[in-house]
């Protein structure tokens, strides 16, 4: 997937990027608790004087877990995928 990247569209590109953050900061929170209760969630600790904007953070990061999910439908995207071998839907159907 990472290979076919240069060929997603900005949308795809950009809830990569804030999955692999969120990824990265929920496995921080995670091991901090684990080590005795530390406070490593990264989001929280930049923002956390601004806690609407933490939310947005966090709501994004959620969207851009489910557009991974469930693959972005436009047509940059869709060819990147037939180009890797994955199957394009049918203009039939």
């Amino acid at each position: 997937m990472m290979n076919n990247m240069g060929k997603r569209c900005g949308v795809h590109k950009i809830s990569t990027v804030l999955a692999v953050v969120g990824g990265i900061n929920w496995g921080l929170v995670g091991l901090g608790q684990l080590i005795g209760g530390a406070d490593w969630n990264i989001v929280h600790l930049v923002l956390g004087s601004m806690p609407t904007i933490e939310s947005v953070i966090y709501v994004l990061v959620g969207i851009s877990a489910v557009v991974l999910c469930f693959g972005c439908k436009c047509k940059k995207c869709m060819a990147a995928g037939a180009s890797m071998g994955g199957s394009m839907p049918s203009s039939n159907m």
